[in-house]
């Protein structure tokens, strides 16, 4: 096979594949390799295209003519030229019918004549004088829409240019007059948008013939104004005047040959100039980028094959018996949630689930998901919260006078062991509210998960899933708030020191025995005699604190902080494990039993397993997908 005919093969089906694509909608999901033709307007766009074909088959007129992207395939056959379009089961002999199908085909889908659409028109032209070549062709750059067209026109056009040619695959041809200047060029400056650097943009200089004598595009062609890795090419197109005298596009290219042949400034190296250097270099540029982006393709659309096929298993490619499929979808939410809790290892128990291939994907948003997120909020975020809980917001004042009244009449000589108590319990109580919040939270997490997990398709069963799980979610999360409570009641009703790492007394310094306890009756001041005819309704001490007062609630605070610190690590400990246990650990154990017992058994099973029109969509919809990426798939690889 000559090295033309290898370099048409590979183009040819190139063009299959993005058939297949296009037919299945696909044309977004794989970026193939293609040329996109940007100018604007007046730029002559049109016109390097038809002398790249070498007929007259676009629409021509005044404003926005090319609406709609014409994705152009150009296929070396001999025989007679004729044209295919991929809507239409017609030959075209007559390139006039070309041209109003075009158009035709264009107003079938845009309402307004004035309006553009991102939706493409395939057309295939089979001729000897082509070389096998793919263009995409774009509506017109413009700068400021006229009064019949839409407001947004100018972005619209835009944001379709910009569809094709973000693709890091696509070559991009940035049609400009010689006549402007060259760093304004409405093309060019889009280009830059999406290709920083030129690597992917070949430059078309239209309109040479017409620049003011002695001046030519040799500084752009050398790359001093703009400079393109792939360079720039100069052509000749027909004019108005010439188009309608009829002037055929053959005569054209010989005249065009001849200008460069002649011209003072080009002459010298004039086979690098006009249109069929520009074929010849268009068709291996897209011939060896084809070839350099094949691994990739493949790659890609095997990729696809395994999400497309591992979707599809999960929305169910075949039909069970409805005690089967209550069964399977059981089996399955209760693995799922085993994966999600237990994730990749089982850290927190014996539950360990084996990974499918693509639940291994890097999470790179950082983002903790599942167990993880379960393990934080016990682990991370509910000790760092209770850490920054203080005890002991009383002012001293505050605890003199609960010293005195737990002293009751009798007074007391020494250190007060209710009131020690009674602040001791005020200080752990203070966490009780927080305990309960953190099982409400877990408790909330898993049902969130599980509502992630459940994703049958069948609603109804998925309704009644959902609904048995919470119940027994909320069953387990009571007994795991009755359970917290215990643990808590425990520490607040017993106040213990016999801790080990209970602060001793005699470790502080603080108390000193030999001191009284100052009693009320003894602060009567002998310069302003109180008389006792009755006890007020509300008695407050109102002298300062004495030496001895001071040192037994500082002694007092001592202890209960130390009492608090204790009873915190306990609380740290004890409450994650029994929300571990009871809540996380017994309804994931407990699922499959409560669903069985639940569902599977119940007289509805088989209004359970009715299907949703929507997952009937979905299962065809990733049907033609699969059998298209399978096609390419099998394309690519034979190329």
């Amino acid at each position: 096979m000559s090295a033309n005919s290898s370099m048409a093969l590979l183009i040819e089906r190139m063009n299959t594949l993005s058939d297949i694509l296009t037919d299945s909608n696909l044309s977004n999901t794989i970026d193939l390799p293609q040329i996109v033709v940007i100018g604007s307007q007046s730029s002559g766009k049109s016109s390097v295209l038809e002398n790249i074909v070498g007929r007259d088959f676009l629409p021509r007129g005044i404003g926005i003519v090319t609406r709609r992207p014409l994705i152009l395939q150009l296929i070396y056959r001999k025989g007679k030229d004729h044209a295919i379009f991929n809507h239409k089961d017609k030959v075209f002999f007559d390139f006039e019918e070309v041209k109003s199908e075009i158009l035709n085909e264009t107003n079938r889908s845009i309402k307004n004549k004035y309006d553009v659409s991102e939706k493409p028109i395939t057309l295939k032209l089979y001729s000897e004088n082509v070389m096998t070549l793919t263009l995409i062709d774009l509506p017109g750059l413009v700068k400021v829409p006229t009064n019949d067209q839409p407001k947004n026109i100018v972005s619209k056009i835009e944001e379709i240019s910009k569809t094709y040619i973000n693709n890091k695959n696509a070559i991009i041809i940035a049609v400009s007059a010689a006549t402007s200047d060259i760093t304004s060029s409405d093309s060019l400056q889009l280009a830059k948008t999406v290709d920083r650097n030129y690597e992917r943009t070949i430059g078309i200089l239209t309109k040479v013939d017409l620049m003011d004598k002695e001046t030519d595009v040799i500084d752009i062609l050398a790359g001093k104004l703009v400079s393109l890795k792939m360079g720039f090419i100069p052509v000749v197109n027909r004019g108005q005047k010439e188009i309608k005298s009829g002037k055929l596009i053959s005569e054209a290219l010989k005249d065009e040959e001849k200008f460069f042949a002649t011209h003072p400034a080009y002459k010298q190296n004039s086979t690098y100039c006009g249109t069929a250097y520009l074929r010849t270099k268009l068709t291996t540029i897209l011939h060896d980028h084809i070839r350099k982006t094949i691994p990739e393709l493949i790659d890609r659309t095997n990729q696809m094959i395994i999400k497309t096929t591992t979707e599809l298993d999960e929305i169910g490619q075949f039909n069970l018996a409805p005690k089967e499929t209550v069964l399977k979808v059981i089996n399955d939410v209760c693995k799922k949630m085993q994966m999600s809790v237990y994730g990749q290892s089982g850290l927190y128990g014996q539950n360990e689930t084996a990974l499918s291939l693509d639940s291994l994907h890097l999470n790179t948003n950082n983002e903790l998901k599942g167990g993880a997120r379960l393990s934080y909020t016990l682990y991370t975020s509910f000790p760092s919260f209770m850490n920054n809980i203080t005890p002991l917001s009383h002012s001293d004042e505050t605890i003199r006078t609960l010293m005195l009244n737990a002293a009751g009449s009798s007074g007391s000589l020494f250190f007060s062991q209710s009131a020690f108590e009674m602040l001791s319990k005020q200080s752990v109580n203070l966490f009780r509210p927080h305990c309960l919040k953190l099982v409400n939270v877990i408790f909330s997490e898993i049902v969130r998960m599980m509502y992630n997990n459940v994703n049958s398709r069948f609603p109804k069963l998925n309704d009644r899933v959902a609904s048995s799980l919470v119940d027994l979610f909320k069953n387990n999360s009571e007994k795991t708030v009755s359970l917290v409570q215990a643990i808590l009641e425990l520490n607040v009703e017993c106040i213990s020191t016999k801790h080990p790492d209970f602060v001793k007394i005699e470790e502080l310094g603080i108390y000193d025995s030999s001191d009284k306890k100052q009693k009320i009756s003894h602060k009567t001041e002998k310069s302003n005699p109180i008389a006792f005819d009755k006890i007020p309704n509300i008695l407050r001490v109102q002298n300062d604190l004495t030496d001895s007062e001071q040192s037994e609630i500082t002694l007092i605070k001592s202890l209960v902080l130390s009492y608090f610190d204790i009873t915190r690590k306990i609380i740290l400990d004890q409450i994650p494990k029994a929300i571990l246990t009871n809540l996380i650990k017994k309804s994931l154990n407990g699922m499959q039993e409560h669903l069985f017992l639940t569902i599977y058994e119940s007289e509805d099973v088989e209004k359970l397993c009715e299907e949703g029109d929507d997952v009937k969509e979905a299962r065809e919809k990733l049907r033609i997908t699969l059998s298209a990426m399978r096609k390419a798939y099998d394309l690519m690889c034979s190329l």
